[in-house]
């Protein structure tokens, strides 16, 4: 059953769409497939109820249309074939939901997950429920846009004109939709402005957290930066440098203290300020003395990753400044869906700014410059770069570049993906291989080339939804679902329009993934941060100490 307004603008109730319920079994049956990464008792429920949803509409849709082509004089076809039909197509999905419970299980195993997953009954039924609110949603809409159009068309001189013919009608129905679409964008845009600010105010809110050691950092006396201003993830950052006896004990040398700089988005009104903040703070503890200069492209909340940066401060033995500049404070997940491109444009003033600086040193005086860039980080530092841009442009002033979890619509990330000289989409050879690694697994870290004095690399799982989710995923399928499939991918995973574009979606937002699946990169950290900077003085045993020491250095963030 579902909403029906009628000509006269009277609600009523309609019999489902007959070709709708075929559309909702197919589409029940395509959502139970595997995605990137297992789902839970919640997830399972929601996809199968938007698979039922989408193709519901889609079968509706094609009927419509057939109707109007050959123009069927009776409401549905003969009874028979419709119950032979429907029973053809839901049969099976009956019989695919425990196999297709089994698949999660084998997943969550292969994974190391423990989410558990709903009952075969549970999990339909709950679908079916979810399934008819989202069909009773879409045509409510129109139920709505009808009834509005009828009162609107009451005004007088209009409602004339209006009810002149027929094509007026669907024509004024028409406009009153879109005036419809365009006032709930508008709503949603002030819904995010609202999210926006909550999030602006956590990020400003200092309780709990005291100046510690801060040594030269951003925030502690004689900075550019004020501590209260720094945004919360900057003050736990700066709050916990490591120490030189910590590096010590992991590579058994003779280390310097770090300097970590951090310029909140709280302390300027655009990007450029707020570089110059940072240019200001290099020159402020000398950074350009150093032998390393590392910019860090931050997450969308302003995080910096403990082990990330706690990497980077041991394999260079403590004698680097590292920079980063805050550039708004929501998640990234939000950031990447709404605006990416802030934080492109951040990093890239940034980035220029630094290197401008540094080219204007002395060239047998200058530190080695690094660039970190993690998830959102990731895509914001590639955004310095042009798309056609190769690996030897890139590094022509940055000569060691590490990329964790780039989102698949990264500048260089994806059109490397895509001009590929060899390899799977997941593991592509970039160039002649000699520049650019990935690394999938920490198996594939490998060594980086001695005559190599250049490096870039990527880490990036091939079951890590932000890698892989896009806009295109919606009906093209993309070249890294093809055979064979990466590490972690269970081999039933099949690529179907609109199905897959909502599971890895709705992956972006599950979370929860153990070390070494989908987005979390604790695993290789420590080994992509060695291959990256390829500190002469660093040695496998290092690594080893280093690995086994990160769960123990983690501090306490946001």
């Amino acid at each position: 059953m579902a909403l029906r307004s009628g000509l006269n603008g009277k609600v009523m109730l309609t019999l489902p769409s007959y070709g709708g319920l075929i559309g909702a079994g197919i589409g029940y049956a395509a959502s139970l497939t595997p995605s990137l990464l297992p789902r839970g008792t919640f997830f399972m429920i929601l996809v199968a109820g938007l698979g039922m949803a989408a193709g519901y509409a889609i079968g509706s849709t094609v009927e419509w249309i057939a109707r109007s082509i050959v123009r069927f004089t009776a409401s549905y076809p003969d009874r028979q074939v419709v119950l032979v039909s429907l029973l053809a197509i839901w049969i099976p999905c009956a019989i695919l939901t425990p196999i297709a419970l089994g698949w999660q299980y084998d997943q969550q195993d292969a994974l190391n997950f423990t989410k558990g997953a709903p009952a075969t009954v549970a999990l339909f039924l709950g679908a079916a429920f979810l399934g008819l609110i989202f069909v009773c949603i879409g045509r409510g809409f129109r139920v709505v846009t009808r009834l509005l159009a009828r009162a609107i068309a009451l005004i007088p001189g209009l409602s004339t004109w209006v009810s002149g013919s027929p094509g007026r009608i669907r024509w004024f129905r028409s406009v009153v939709a879109a005036a419809w679409c365009v006032g709930s964008v508008a709503v949603f845009g002030g819904a995010f402005n609202a999210i926006t600010v909550s999030y602006d105010s956590i990020n400003a809110d200092s309780s709990g957290q005291n100046p510690v050691n801060l040594g030269i950092n951003s925030g502690s006396a004689g900075s550019n930066t004020d501590w209260e201003t720094l945004g919360r993830e900057g003050r736990f950052y700066v709050n916990n440098t490591m120490t030189s006896s910590e590096i010590t004990r992991i590579t058994g040398r003779p280390s310097s203290t770090p300097v970590r700089l951090y310029v909140g988005m709280q302390q300027a009104q655009t990007p450029e300020e707020r570089v110059e903040i940072a240019l200001a703070e290099l020159d402020r503890v000398d950074a350009w003395s150093r032998p390393h200069l590392v910019i860090y492209g931050v997450t969308g909340t302003g995080w910096v990753d403990p082990d990330a940066i706690n990497s980077i401060e041991a394999v260079t033995g403590g004698d680097v400044t590292t920079v980063t500049v805050q550039y708004s404070a929501v998640p990234s997940w939000i950031g990447f869906l709404i605006d990416p491109q802030t934080s492109m444009d951040q990093n890239s003033i940034l980035i220029k700014a630094v290197v401008d600086r540094w080219k204007s040193l002395p060239s047998d005086s200058r530190p080695e410059l690094i660039l970190f860039g993690e998830s959102l980080g990731s895509m914001g530092t590639q955004g310095a770069w042009q798309v056609g841009d190769q690996p030897e442009d890139v590094t022509q002033d940055i000569q060691k570049i590490v990329w964790i979890g780039p989102p698949a619509e990264s500048t260089l990330w994806k059109s490397w993906q895509a001009e590929r000289t060899s390899g799977p989409a997941w593991d592509p050879v970039v160039g002649d291989g000699s520049i650019v690694q990935v690394i999938v697994t920490p198996e594939t870290s490998g060594t980086a080339n001695p005559n190599q004095g250049t490096r870039i690399v990527f880490a990036a799982h091939a079951n890590d939804p932000v890698v892989y989710w896009s806009p295109s995923l919606l009906l093209s399928k993309p070249d890294w679902a093809d055979s064979p499939l990466g590490p972690g991918v269970m081999p039933q995973f099949r690529w179907i329009p609109i199905v897959t574009f909502l599971q890895v979606g709705l992956d972006l937002v599950a979370g929860g993934e153990p070390p070494e699946v989908g987005h979390n990169y604790s695993a290789q950290m420590a080994p992509a941060v060695a291959l990256g900077i390829d500190h002469p003085d660093w040695t496998a045993s290092d690594l080893e100490r280093l690995s086994a020491a990160l769960p123990d250095l983690r501090y306490e963030t946001g």
